[in-house]
């Protein structure tokens, strides 16, 4: 079984008729707008992960600029080459689909053009019931119950990962989803004046991951084991102190931090710096040492 941050945005389908789901390889690369890849491996699209998630109308970042790429007047020539790329008998869906209002903004994986991204994000969130292309009258007025901002049935904001770091082949850690996030939140702020954006915020250190990851658990291990069985320890094994280990500490696993990615002992002070519901139950060199520690304690895990 894997679980991914973004797998609960399941529960989702059904409230939500048409979605923007934003992550991957969003622009100007590949073989038109269906390349939105997901994930590092570069395997599968965000549209494609969604819809088989049962959302039924999907739009991407790319497909919203397909219909109007002077969204974003700063892309280069491939941008505008791969957005008009021919159908063919091998491609028949290169053509998106046609441009309804959007009820949910769905962010998958951070995404590898934040400009574009960014600004297709921000017009929908200062449109008029999601639609594309429009300005909400409401805006900056007040509205009883709802705000100034966002209360025009504007797209609800769904992210499925907070982290700010994660490590790559560089050796010094790169911005992640919440950095994405964290350039959105800004600004929006400028825009209305110092207004929170509202979002719902999913993935790791937030308790709804892991109880949804444990009932994952417990129910293959109920088919193995029968309808009593429970997992008795579950532990997290992770590279990054503000997620993997904060979010473990705080729903009772055992939290082991790796010497992979983000963390390094020699950096920002190293284990004696991190806080309280940062520190873990131990500190190992790699996911073998990690799996054999969880091995040795038998039971259960």
């Amino acid at each position: 079984m894997f679980i991914q941050s973004h797998t609960p945005f399941k529960g989702l389908v059904g409230r939500y008729n048409s979605v923007l789901a934003v992550g991957g390889e969003e622009v100007g690369e590949g073989e038109g707008w269906k390349n939105d890849k997901i994930g590092k491996s570069g395997e599968g699209g965000v549209r494609e992960v969604a819809e088989r998630y049962g959302f039924k109308s999907v739009h991407t970042p790319h497909t919203l600029l397909h219909h109007h790429p002077e969204i974003w007047p700063f892309g280069c020539p491939q941008l505008h080459n791969n957005l008009h790329h021919p159908s063919s008998p091998e491609h028949p869906h290169h053509h998106p689909p046609p441009l309804s209002p959007i009820d949910a903004i769905l962010v998958f994986n951070d995404p590898r053009h934040w400009g574009p991204t960014l600004h297709v994000i921000i017009d929908l969130l200062l449109s008029a019931r999601g639609e594309l292309g429009t300005y909400s009258t409401t805006n900056g007025v007040e509205v009883p119950g709802k705000g100034k901002y966002q209360n025009n049935n504007q797209p609800d904001v769904w992210w499925s990962n907070n982290d700010l770091w994660w490590q790559g082949e560089y050796h010094l850690p790169r911005l992640g989803q919440g950095g994405f996030r964290a350039a959105v939140e800004g600004v929006w702020s400028k825009i209305t004046d110092g207004e929170e954006l509202r979002a719902t915020t999913i993935g790791k250190p937030f308790k709804e991951t892991y109880a949804y990851a444990e009932s994952v658990l417990n129910n293959l291990l109920k088919k193995d084991m029968g309808e009593q069985a429970r997992v008795k320890r579950v532990y997290m094994v992770g590279d990054n102190p503000r997620s993997d280990i904060m979010g473990a500490n705080g729903y009772g696993w055992y939290s082991l931090l790796l010497e992979t990615g983000v963390f390094n002992r020699d950096r920002e002070g190293g284990e004696a710096a991190l806080k309280d519901d940062m520190k873990p139950r131990q500190i190992l060199k790699n996911v073998e040492e990690a799996v054999d520690f969880g091995m040795s304690k038998g039971g259960t895990s």
